[in-house]
């Protein structure tokens, strides 16, 4: 037990700390850390590439470096101390990756898998970055974005999961914050009241407000605190220093803290006023290092100048302490018991001291891998109790968290299940029995995986083998890599000891980059279990076995039927059947039977016979007809029935495009698209599932063949994957009934990832039509290709007297459209018209209205043109492209994220 006098000793400095202690400069350096390789606002599920925690070369590992850590040191001789402050939540919590074990908490697992020795080290703070980003049409126009909340209240759900699951997987509260785009309100600032003491997102005196979708940056500190001094906001105003529990301080990005800012600084900090000062960026950043090193070499450029005032380089948390004068720096005792009552069990929390928020938190992961809060009523002094009970068979772990008055926090954990059980190719655990195994660094898992190629008829046998932490009930998963030329015959045998007990055989190959369910069983933790992989009888030489990890998983369900949260249909066409299929999952092991499927506003009629059953660890589709009658965004709500006791009913959001007659013709329409010469799959796509290459020689081509049901101007366009390498000179040629119509010729760098118009023309309908790809680069440039992915005829109007040529008719008015792709990285097209002929000038600004780049300066005559931004050692942010063209000014916001 802290003594008392302590206790009230440091309550009274905090209410008074530059009248105690003056000249000092505490110096929060630190980073809004998400992973943005992968990110695309405009999907709902996205796949994130975790090189930037798992690669030795970028950022994550080269500020944890000694030489760069020690040569950055304070007035105390100390290192820098970073903050971390880790992004989580929503965009993160439906990302796609198995390569995680929970994607929500995934930068946070993986700085402290890859980097959480150099943390601990260099006594760098792990916590939380959350932005408020909620799937949404707020412009219902039919396309959504992950755009940011108009108000906390639309993510508060999603923010109650996201901490929950950090404290229970994590085992990590935060105790400092700092909000996405510096968002905020009077809501969440109330919230954060009641859960954490000290936040640093006061962005004194900027305002932004944003209108266009995808959402974001929208925030307005124009009244709050000019100053480096921490406040208390008020409950009922977040800018203006108030009652409210917690603190906030003011923060400036990283780059801006130059010799002449931290000079202002360090005169405030002689004039008597103990200075916070929260200077941050982000580590993906190419940067990011360079920004520190700026920090660094202002303070103690300035230092000198300053001679009473010194300055330490500390995490949030000790930041605060440090300026509140506090002496406690003891984390309190935090215990649970678990007590019966009526309908289950609920808990008891107890704390040796008084804490900051009015309960601890408690948080609860059932077996079904849902995880929420419990609320908790006072039954004593530092003793609470959790209201409801929950039935003990639901319970797979409960934490709680708590924190003292000065920001010290305790974390406790009980598990009632124990947490999965994984063995990586490269654990003690994995052995390798046949075959000839070498290290691959395509992995599903971690870093590496292990491969083996088979040599005539030779067997390769691997084995996994875990010792289990108590007798439960277990669903065994594996994990592979994909391999060139993988074996099609394998076996995975699971084993007690050396006995079998359960088998599996795949006749065309494993399944790649995904969890692959084996079997569900009893299994004891007396015994040694172990899953062996490999090739039988009849796999071919030169085949490839690929070994990675293997999990054991005590969160069996019976049934469990997973549908999307929303369903996008895609582009449909009015007055057309459209058929769409929507993927629902069981993580169950008993089939799910869904009863009824009904969409609320009849946009579409289901197809799928009904019941339809969802088999164990399975999947099935369940397809419904769309036909539209006006054009514009569709939306609806499909809702399902299932013999599914905890998911009875479900409901989809479900939403589209309704658009005027429209074709597409894709690399994979085998009835469609021909070939000539040698071509090969690309792993890059931009529509469908693939795309094709081919270098560029004589007799090399691609065909798209099409028939089209309406007569009309079409707008014809190709659409090729992002890409540097593709040829700078490709030939499109438009064939009627044979005879050739018209050519274009393509840079297909140029605006890759979206859809590239290469004529318009007035064609007839049911006509034989072709377009063709081949190469006219002279010379040919080494490493280019040829790309082809999908052709698209696009209808624009009953014209059949239509100007032949890629363009019908000039621009009516000076528009600029938006960039894309966007959010990009690193470059992206901006496509803006002219209807005459005018001095034009088209440039990126920054955030500060600042000039980045000059794309265009000159006079041009009518038309449509494209301009290309290449963002190579450009930071991540807001952009802006402006056009000036004739007198009008047209501006468009662009988003780097790298």
């Amino acid at each position: 037990m802290k003594r008392p006098f302590i206790l009230a000793f440091a309550l009274f400095v905090a209410a008074a700390p530059a009248a105690l202690t003056q000249g000092r400069v505490y110096l929060v350096l630190g980073s809004d850390t998400g992973i943005w390789d992968g990110m695309d606002v405009s999907k709902y599920h996205c796949t994130y590439t975790l090189s930037l925690f798992t690669d030795p070369a970028r950022n994550a590992a080269r500020v944890m470096d000694p030489a760069f850590r020690s040569g950055l040191t304070d007035s105390y001789g100390t290192p820098v101390k970073l903050t971390w402050w880790m992004m989580a939540g929503n965009i993160f919590r439906h990302a796609t990756n198995t390569n995680v074990p929970h994607p929500n908490t995934m930068t946070l697992h993986l700085m402290r898998q890859y980097q959480g020795a150099a943390v601990q080290r260099w006594g760098d703070e792990l916590t939380l970055h959350y932005h408020t980003f909620v799937w949404t049409d707020y412009d219902a126009d039919g396309k959504w974005y992950w755009n940011q909340a108009k108000s906390f209240a639309e993510s508060s759900d999603d923010f109650d999961v996201t901490l929950a699951e950090m404290l229970l997987e994590e085992e990590v509260f935060p105790v400092s914050f700092r909000s996405g785009w510096h968002a905020m309100d009077d809501g969440w600032q109330r919230r954060l009241n009641t859960l954490l003491p000290y936040s640093l997102h006061n962005d004194w005196p900027a305002v932004r407000s944003e209108v266009t979708e995808p959402i974001d940056n929208v925030y307005d500190w124009s009244r709050a605190p000019s100053v480096f001094v921490p406040f208390h906001p008020s409950e009922d105003d977040y800018q203006i220093p108030g009652a409210g529990a917690g603190w906030n301080v003011r923060s400036k990005y990283m780059s801006a803290a130059d010799s002449v800012f931290m000079n202002k600084i360090f005169v405030q900090a002689e004039g008597g006023t103990d200075q916070v000062v929260c200077l941050w960026a982000h580590l993906p950043e190419t940067d990011f290092l360079d920004n520190v090193r700026k920090v660094d070499s202002s303070a103690h450029k300035v230092a000198p100048l300053h001679p009473t005032v010194t300055f330490r380089y500390c995490t949030a948390v000790e930041a605060m302490q440090l300026w509140r004068q506090t002496q406690d720096t003891t984390k309190p005792v935090l215990t649970i018991e678990e007590a019966a009552a009526a309908g289950g069990i609920v808990w008891t929390l107890r704390t040796d001291e008084p804490i900051f928020q009015p309960a601890p938190f408690v948080a609860l992961k059932d077996r079904n891998e849902q995880y929420r809060t419990l609320a908790c009523v006072r039954t004593g002094e530092n003793s609470w109790q959790t209201v409801d009970p929950v039935p003990l068979s639901d319970v797979a772990k409960i934490g709680a968290a708590a924190t003292d008055t000065a920001g010290n926090s305790s974390v406790a954990i009980h598990r009632y299940l124990p947490d999965d059980i994984l063995v990586d190719n490269g654990d003690p655990g994995y052995q390798e029995f046949q075959g000839s195994w070498t290290t691959s660094s395509t992995a599903s898992w971690g870093t590496t995986s292990r491969v083996a190629t088979l040599a005539g008829t030779d067997t390769a046998r691997a084995r996994w083998t875990v010792s289990l932490p108590s007798s439960h009930l277990y669903s065994v998963f594996l994990q592979v890599p994909a391999v060139s030329n993988p074996a099609q015959l394998v076996r995975v045998r699971i084993l007690e000891g050396e006995e079998p007990i359960d088998s599996v055989a795949f006749t065309s190959g494993l399944p790649t980059g995904v969890w692959t369910y084996l079997t569900t069983r009893s299994l004891a933790a007396s015994s040694a279990y172990s899953v062996e992989v490999a090739t039988m009888g009849g796999s071919a030489a030169g085949t490839a076995l690929a070994a990675d990890i293997v999990k054991f998983s005590p969160l069996v369900r019976n049934k469990w039927l997973v549908a999307p949260e929303s369903f996008d249909a895609g582009d449909l066409i009015a007055e057309e059947l459209t058929p769409r299929t929507m993927e629902m999952k069981n993580l169950g092991i008993q089939p799910v039977a869904v009863t009824s499927a009904v969409l609320l506003r009849g946009t579409a009629a289901v197809s799928t016979p009904l019941p339809l059953s969802v088999p164990p660890m399975g999947k099935a589709g369940l397809t419904f007809t769309f036909s539209p009658s006006q054009v514009g965004p569709l939306t609806d709500t499909l809702v399902l029935s299932a013999d599914d006791p905890s998911h009875a009913e479900i409901r989809v959001p479900l939403h589209g495009t309704v658009r005027e007659y429209f074709a597409i013709i894709d690399d994979r329409d085998s009835l469609s698209y021909t070939e000539t010469g040698t071509w090969n799959f690309s792993n890059a796509r931009a529509y469908g599932e693939t795309s094709r290459y081919a270098y560029p020689a004589s007799g090399v081509s691609a065909e798209y063949r099409m028939r089209l049901k309406k007569r009309g101007v079409y707008e014809i366009s190709e659409i090729v994957p992002t890409t540097v390498n593709a040829s700078v000179r490709a030939r499109y040629l438009l064939l009627e009934g044979g005879t050739r119509v018209d050519s274009v010729f393509i840079d297909q760098n140029s605006g890759s990832g979206a859809w590239v118009v290469l004529m318009t023309r007035a064609l007839a309908a049911d006509t034989n039509l072709a377009v063709t790809i081949t190469d006219a680069m002279d010379p040919i440039v080494a490493g280019k290709v040829l790309r082809a992915d999908a052709i698209r005829f696009q209808w624009l109007r009953d014209d059949a007297t239509a100007v032949e040529g890629r363009e019908t008719s000039l621009p009516a008015a000076v528009s600029l459209r938006q960039n894309y792709p966007n959010p990009f990285n690193p470059t992206t097209t901006i496509t803006y018209s002219l209807p005459a002929r005018v001095m034009v000038s088209l440039t990126v600004l920054d955030l500060l209205g600042r000039e980045v780049r000059t794309l265009v300066a000159g006079e041009q005559g009518p038309g449509v043109y494209r301009a290309q931004f290449d963002a190579t050692g450009v930071p991540s942010g807001v952009y802006f492209a402006r056009l000036h063209a004739g007198g009008i000014v047209l501006t468009r916001k662009m988003i780097l994220l790298r």
